[in-house]
């Protein structure tokens, strides 16, 4: 972000929300080119662990914007930076099965609940292996209209059958 009323307005919007309630964390413009905020909440869809370890190893690489985190978009809008806060992954994942169903998902898709568990195992124990990543939110829990990469469908059954076990 390099607006600079877009700056301005984030801001803003910050102070506002302090000001209405000083002790509830904000995030601004979540998932990226963060100005002012509490968490620095970051998105990536990466589908393979191996390249997302690699893009995260470095913190100061990411938090520092000399890395892009999702591709072509920076932690922090021009003029900001990195000040402590917490770092979360509020939104990972989007695999979509190949079911021609709506729009594709982020990566390749998967043609089978093993290929989906396999993905989403990969990429939350790559996640789960950056130490100053200290939470993370599969994105998204149900479909919605065009976007079928859920865990769920968009009538809430489960697109994987008790094959997901929660990992420690």
């Amino acid at each position: 972000m390099t607006d600079n009323k877009q700056q301005a307005f984030t801001e803003a919007i910050y102070h506002l929300s302090k000001a209405i309630d000083s002790q509830r964390p904000i995030i601004v413009n979540d998932g990226w080119e963060h100005t002012v905020s509490d968490i620095i909440s970051l998105h990536d869809y990466e589908e393979f662990a191996d390249a997302f370890i690699a893009r995260y190893q470095d913190k100061d690489r990411i938090l520092n914007n000399l890395h892009p985190h999702n591709k072509s978009k920076y932690a922090f809008a021009q003029g900001y930076e990195y000040k402590g806060q917490p770092v979360i992954l509020t939104e990972y994942g989007g695999i979509a099965f190949n079911d021609n169903r709506g729009w594709g998902g982020y990566g390749n898709q998967v043609n089978s609940e093993d290929e989906f568990i396999r993905r989403y195992r990969e990429i939350t124990n790559a996640i789960k292996e950056i130490p100053y990543i200290c939470g993370y939110c599969y994105t998204q829990i149900t479909d919605v209209q065009q976007e079928v990469n859920g865990l769920l469908y968009e009538n809430r059954e489960p697109k994987v059958h008790g094959k997901i076990k929660r990992s420690k």
